[in-house]
């Protein structure tokens, strides 16, 4: 409990750092100073290179402030819902489907923006919009009934690193 609330204290609301698309696009964009950016790089080197020895997921389990955020509120509340197989099937689909229409979009060069609705935003929230506030919020209040909704579910940046992983 004590790592998942500095995770959301120091990564999240403090420092910032967290893994995103928007953070992964600008790094293939424009190159990356080390140096620059310490934080980011232990975080992408616990999120790639830690798969490699076992730690399947330890980046998203473990270190990322939102999931660790979800995960400290949902033990807030005991009961959880009990989502049917054929429905987390369902859901997985929805998140491989809606991480294959964003890349997609991005590759086409349609749609970059979608980056900017990523929930991780939240966390500075002097900068995030409106619609990821309340994003934030409403799946933060799903996180009482449903173990890390938006990480299993939805998060994009996850289903990279679940698809570099080979892992469902």
């Amino acid at each position: 409990m004590a790592q998942l609330l500095l995770n959301v204290v120091v990564l999240g609301f403090w420092s910032g750092s967290f893994i995103s698309y928007s953070l992964l696009v600008n790094y293939i964009s424009n190159g990356l100073n080390v140096w620059a950016a310490v934080i980011p790089v232990l975080l992408l080197i616990i999120a790639f290179v830690f798969p490699l020895f076992g730690k399947k997921s330890h980046y998203c389990n473990w270190v990322c402030p939102l999931g660790s955020l979800q995960e400290v509120v949902g033990k807030s509340v005991k009961y959880k819902f009990y989502i049917r197989p054929r429905y987390l099937k369902f859901l997985n689909y929805f998140r491989d489907g809606l991480w294959a229409l964003l890349m997609l979009l991005m590759w086409a060069g349609v749609c970059f923006e979608w980056m900017d609705y990523e929930l991780f935003t939240a966390f500075i929230f002097q900068q995030a919009s409106t619609a990821v506030l309340v994003l934030a919020i409403v799946f933060l209040l799903l996180s009482c009934v449903v173990v890390r909704p938006y990480c299993r579910f939805v998060c994009p940046t996850g289903t990279l690193f679940r698809i570099s992983q080979n892992t469902k």
